[in-house]
């Protein structure tokens, strides 16, 4: 039996979105909706109610947002310190946009010779590969050369020529037990559709383990949810289609969601819309209107496979999304409806 279920009356309405986090086209509310507590916990909530917390600061060329319950102030402050001291750091070792950092030293390394590097930045380099050959390609970070040609173009709105070299993710070789990579040509690697997502893992873990638990971390279109909100069934998540119009709202808890899309990130030439988005199959942007709304148990996840699946023509991705458990998947379509695998959470509309 298919995991796909097409939703053919579910399409974008225009009311507005409208709440307390809004940012690349996902609306967060950060209370719940209904109550649900147990009768001990009621109880206890009603003497001693935990307080939401809320923290953002601009990083990663979006806003990290992080927001929990504790009845400790001083505590809260601190943690949001933590996290963002946190965020500074791993940008130090993710980030393509600093020449200093580790994985822009990593891209300009001599080729043919293993080199050591971080546990974490080894860590998520073997997550993409992994989803890489899943996908069979269609996440790649070795497409940094031309994610920076398309930057150049975007800046002067208009398409540049791109460099004849066009790497694979299958040059890069990993040791396990060495924690080392060799580049077989030479390569720009491009972490943009994954870092993310590990970042905001590794700031719910600082959140964990503090023993907080009913928390959200936002950065940018990666969404990372742990238990709901005190009295209430789960976080509100508001999804846009690619028209910027309002699909509907998801309840959700201990779950990660991602967004890929060009709503936001796009610059047009000859009333065509060419997107951030890379496929690596001919170095050419996507220029077709689609969002893809990837669920995983971690960000990580959601975030990679969110960019793979919408890279991928629509029928490949729904099929590849069948056969893949650890993601759910929403496809939706430029003023058309959308379609859903089968264990998506109900969208309810507004």
């Amino acid at each position: 039996m298919s995991r796909s279920r097409p939703i053919e009356k579910l399409a974008c309405s225009s009311r507005p979105l409208v709440s307390t986090l809004v940012n690349y086209g996902l609306a967060i509310w950060l209370l719940g909706l209904l109550p649900n507590p147990s009768p001990a916990q009621a109880k206890a909530e009603e003497e001693n109610p935990p307080e939401r917390h809320y923290f953002s600061q601009p990083h990663l060329g979006t806003l990290v947002q992080i927001a929990f319950y504790s009845n400790n102030t001083e505590l809260s402050q601190n943690l949001a310190e933590q996290c963002f001291e946190r965020v500074k750091k791993l940008n130090q070792i993710f980030s393509d946009y600093l020449p200093d950092s580790e994985v822009s030293r990593l891209s300009s390394k001599p080729i043919n010779l293993a080199h050591k590097v971080s546990e974490e930045l080894f860590h998520v380099i073997a997550q993409a590969q992994e989803i890489s050959s899943a996908s069979n390609g269609a996440f790649d970070i070795t497409l940094g050369q031309a994610t920076q040609k398309w930057r150049e173009s975007e800046q002067q709105k208009k398409r540049l020529p791109k460099d004849a070299t066009h790497a694979s993710y299958k040059d890069l070789i990993l040791d396990p037990k060495t924690k080392t990579i060799l580049l077989r040509r030479p390569v720009k690697i491009d972490l943009g559709g994954i870092a993310k997502g590990y970042i905001t893992d590794q700031l719910m873990l600082v959140l964990r383990k503090a023993k907080i638990k009913q928390a959200a971390v936002i950065i940018g279109g990666e969404m990372l949810f742990t238990e709901a909100p005190p009295g209430k069934m789960g976080w509100t998540v508001g999804i846009e289609c690619p028209s910027r119009e309002m699909l509907g709202t998801l309840k959700l808890s201990n779950t990660a969601l991602s967004t890929s899309g060009d709503t936001y990130q796009f610059f047009e030439q000859d009333e065509v819309r060419h997107s951030h988005l890379i496929d690596p199959s001919s170095g050419k942007s996507k220029t077709d209107r689609l969002n893809v709304t990837t669920l995983a148990q971690s960000a990580l996840l959601a975030d990679a496979w969110a960019t793979a699946l919408r890279v991928l023509p629509s029928n490949e991705a729904l099929e590849l999304t069948q056969k893949t458990k650890e993601i759910e998947a929403a496809f939706i379509p430029f003023k058309k409806p959308a379609t859903f695998t089968s264990g998506f959470p109900k969208v309810e509309k507004q």
